[in-house]
């Protein structure tokens, strides 16, 4: 007689990460202010797995503690196709943005030389930097995303991280990490090797969002007045699945760290990160959000923060 086959056990979704002690990779010493819950339960629409979001006191770093790490690797998170997860992307705009941006980068470098392109993506940007007449190298730890912006732009595009790309000292012009850092489990760890493989001179973009910008903040304290011990800070579990959250002190002390200086600072509003959550709660919160990107036009409080910084 046969024995009845065993009923597979579903697994939990906080099984699905491996919960690690996450110090500040900048300061490498433990965070110190704990700001709140995100994910899961602690989410409009339940998205992810609930995270404990912490901040570095010292340089400002926002991020979860303890890290919650794919067991199954990244394709955990980036099985995907990559006109899926860059659904929202305009490629005709990134195209022209591409252009404009590497006549930024000649300036800087003084010559259309080697460009490394971490996080490709689609690979528009390298498409772009082949047609200006760079030698351009693209990077993306996702072999779906590398496949693609391979075939679309013609150029080699490595599916692994650059850590382990072995790439000669002083071999670039240009890096790019152009909305990339943030989705990093290492970031400390890429900076010190963008910083080896830059010739002196050389210019590293890098584009992220500024957790310490009022759309933060005004997200954090709409939770408070509802109660709620969430924070609107990273999606560690759910996508753009964001870790590390930067802000102008912690991105500029993680610059400093491995001797790159910036040349070129921009904090701006961009586009405003609208919630989709139905009925008359999301209605406002869609206009609260939008008015708040508005507004952090002014001053320093923008949603984001770009930079050129020069390796010494």
């Amino acid at each position: 007689m046969s024995q009845p086959a065993e009923a597979k056990v579903p697994i939990e979704p906080r099984e699905q990460y491996r919960w690690a002690r996450q110090d500040c990779p900048i300061c490498e010493l433990p965070p110190t202010k704990f700001l709140g819950k995100r994910g899961g339960a602690a989410h409009r629409t339940c998205l992810g797995v609930e995270c404990d979001i912490w901040r570095c006191d010292r340089c400002g770093l926002v991020f979860p503690n303890p890290m919650p790490v794919p067991t199954s690797g990244l394709e955990q998170h980036y099985n995907l196709n990559a006109d899926d997860y860059f659904q929202h992307h305009d490629r005709g705009a990134k195209t022209t943005n591409a252009h404009e941006f590497l006549a930024q980068a000649e300036l800087l470098s003084g010559r259309k030389g080697r460009l490394l392109d971490i996080g490709s993506g689609r690979g528009e940007l390298l498409r772009a930097a082949a047609e200006e007449g760079w030698e351009a190298i693209g990077i993306d730890s996702s072999p779906q995303f590398a496949k693609y912006a391979a075939e679309y732009s013609g150029a080699t595009v490595i599916p692994k991280p650059v850590e382990e790309c072995h790439f000669d000292d002083g071999m670039f012009d240009i890096v790019i990490l152009a909305a990339v850092l943030e989705h990093l489990y290492t970031p400390d760890d890429t900076i010190r090797e963008v910083a080896r493989i830059l010739r002196k001179g050389g210019a590293l973009f890098v584009d992220v969002p500024n957790e310490a910008g009022l759309y933060f903040r005004a997200g954090n304290l709409y939770e408070r007045i509802r109660g709620r011990n969430w924070v609107v800070n990273l999606a560690p579990t759910f996508p753009p699945y964001h870790l590390f959250g930067f802000t102008p002190r912690s991105l500029k002390a993680l610059l400093a760290k491995h001797g790159l200086k910036p040349a070129r600072w921009r904090v701006y509003g961009g586009q405003a990160m609208v919630p989709s959550t139905a009925g008359l709660i999301g209605k406002l919160e869609q206009t609260g959000a939008r008015v708040i990107t508005a507004m952090s036009e002014i001053g320093s409080f923008g949603t984001y923060i770009e930079t050129w910084a020069i390796r010494s």
